[in-house]
């Protein structure tokens, strides 16, 4: 445990990064009540610099020349909650407010909530900051947000300045590897569905649920967002005309419950199925009472959470039946399975697997079955696969 022996005033405190910090908590006498007041100062480098700022301070208070701040001890949890409830809540939809709680909840607020609004300093941020860099998946977004509550004080002139103006924000990688490739080749998609169609089960609990297998080949070969899809009624499916009417999804609401909103984007639309998902669908149909297509044991909506599970479990489950298999036989089909995606890299995989099988569809086309905002998004699908078929014809040529 830490202790400075020139002062045990002197605390540390060590942030996930591993990096370190100095605060102090210092007696200033009493208020006009009678009652103690205190002082905390924080964000000092080394235990020297917080030991010299608590002994100025002291020797301050001992010859009454400190003054007592008589400005408002507002925290900054109360700014937060003042600018969350006056500025922020009318102005998005309430999955986004409870996604924006679990930001502050989670990040923010156990770093500086309590601290005094107006007497936190860059130097203070700083090594918190670069504390997010290191240990969220998001850091920017938390740095951002954070911002906004300093920007809602300083116009209201609460603040001096934003001591987030003076803050370093290390760069961080947009995306890794792994966020990069979150899709599937259209040889890696042939190859998931004949394994889950190989592998499931209605009743078989060594097996893929069978209700499984089809809301990952609906997702698949219709491109739709996981909430969409959990929120599917069978009103909404028309398997005589083997369409999907799109008019609603699944979003977890600021009280972190499930509700049904308008797709994202109002993205409202119809699609046309292909004919394994009629076929899927018709099966599934037969086997499901209820008014929804994916309900859960209690007849309701399933968390959006738990696609990913499934995926997961199941691309476990293939890879170890790969591995098996090709130990046994050698045989190169089975020297991997797929890569590790989540159930949202379905939707760039339905986009690759449309431009690839049609070449002359129109990217607009696309955009508007997959119900993209902006046609941008499509279209940087559309450069990757005329990219790869550039490369292929590079390649043909050259065995020419």
């Amino acid at each position: 445990m830490f202790e400075y022996k020139k002062n045990k005033a002197i605390k540390e405190k060590i942030y996930k990064n591993g990096k370190k910090s100095y605060y102090f908590q210092i007696y200033l006498g009493t208020d006009s009540t009678g009652k103690p007041k205190r002082t905390t100062k924080r964000g000092f480098k080394t235990p020297a610099l917080a030991n010299a700022a608590y002994r100025k301070i002291q020797t301050q208070v001992l010859n009454g020349t400190y003054e007592i701040t008589t400005r408002s001890s507002k925290t900054f949890k109360d700014e937060y909650l003042e600018w969350f409830e006056n500025q922020y809540r009318n102005t998005v939809k309430s999955s986004t407010l409870y996604k924006t709680k679990q930001i502050f909840d989670c990040h923010i607020l156990p770093d500086i909530g309590d601290l005094e609004l107006n007497k936190i300093t860059s130097d203070i941020l700083q090594p918190i900051v670069e504390n997010w860099i290191s240990a969220y998946k998001k850091p920017n977004i938390v740095s951002r947000y954070a911002k906004r509550v300093f920007d809602y004080a300083y116009i209201k002139k609460e603040i001096s300045a934003n001591p987030f103006d003076h803050v370093l924000l290390p760069k961080v990688r947009s995306k890794n590897a792994k966020d990069s490739h979150n899709f599937l080749s259209t040889d890696e998609l042939k190859k998931f569905v004949e394994y889950v169609l190989d592998n499931s089960s209605i009743d078989d609990p060594g097996k893929i649920e069978f209700f499984k297998t089809v809301f990952f080949i609906t997702l698949a070969y219709t491109g739709m967002r996981k909430g969409e899809l959990l929120a599917l009624t069978w009103k909404d499916v028309d398997l005589e005309n083997k369409t999907i009417d799109i008019n609603k999804t699944i979003v977890t609401n600021e009280s972190g419950k499930m509700a049904l909103q308008p797709p994202k984007w109002d993205s409202y639309r119809k699609i046309s199925i292909n004919q394994l998902t009629f076929e899927m669908l018709s099966k599934l149909r037969k086997i499901n009472n209820s008014k929804l297509v994916f309900p859960n044991q209690k007849d309701n909506y399933f968390n959006l959470s738990k696609p990913n599970n499934w995926l997961n479990s199941i691309i476990d489950m293939g890879s170890a039946d790969y591995a098996a298999a090709f130990k046994l036989t050698h045989d190169q089909r089975y020297k991997s399975f797929i890569p590790r995606i989540t159930p949202h890299g379905f939707r760039h995989t339905h986009a690759t697997w449309l431009f690839e099988k049609n070449p002359g569809i129109l990217p607009k086309t696309v955009q508007k079955r997959l119900g993209h905002k902006n046609i941008g998004v499509t279209l940087n699908i559309y450069t990757h696969v005329s990219s790869n078929q550039n490369e292929l014809l590079s390649e043909t040529i050259n065995d020419l």
